[in-house]
């Protein structure tokens, strides 16, 4: 009795085992090496090193993953901001790493700068966070991070951000895309879009 119970469960079990679940079958991808936010852990390497190089024997205190930029088809530029001590002073470099989206092999370089934040990229984080405001009037900017660019065409590009919103007790997970034109630097539009609510 058993052993026929037995041959009667197993097809089942693997019939059941083998078939997706409707969860997973529509489910977005979570890890998307290509959506700038996560191909800062690939170049991250690239960059503390090009630093490391240029300035020897400093120590590294903190590192901030600034964003990145598409500006042709063909690549992408990331930026990293280290923090660094060295002979008892302490200073920022930033760190680009021009990525390829093709062939060819990915070049860092790192210069010394004060402690400011670098225009273009507050100014596109400043458009996200007003549309932000805009679309959740009174809402607590908890947090935010980039999370990717695009090139949009011969004449425009897009900044991705994550926002982390807090509103009548509740929390929400935010996308916010910034397009804007290449020439001018002016923004297109600004999009909001919810993504979950906890």
């Amino acid at each position: 009795m058993r052993t026929c119970a037995a041959l009667l469960l197993v097809p089942l079990l693997l019939l059941l085992a083998c078939r997706p679940s409707t969860a997973q079958a529509g489910a977005p991808a979570k890890y998307d090496p290509e959506d700038g936010y996560h191909a800062y852990v690939r170049w991250n390497g690239l960059a503390r090193e090009a630093v490391s190089t240029r300035y020897p024997g400093a120590a590294l205190i903190d590192m901030h993953y600034i964003g990145c930029t598409c500006e042709s088809p063909s690549s992408r530029q990331y930026l990293f901001k280290y923090w660094l001590r060295r002979h008892g002073r302490e200073f920022g470099v930033y760190a680009t790493v021009d990525a390829p989206l093709g062939a060819g092999a990915p070049r860092a370089a790192a210069a010394e700068t004060a402690d400011a934040r670098i225009a273009s990229f507050a100014r596109w984080e400043r458009h996200a966070a007003d549309a932000v405001r805009a679309k959740h009037p009174g809402a607590e900017l908890v947090g935010r991070k980039p999370f990717g660019c695009r090139w949009l065409g011969a004449d425009a590009a897009r900044q991705a951000f994550r926002f982390w919103i807090r509103q009548d007790d509740r929390n929400r997970l935010l996308r916010v895309e910034v397009d804007y034109a290449l020439d001018t630097r002016r923004p297109i539009a600004a999009r909001v879009e919810s993504l979950r609510e906890f």
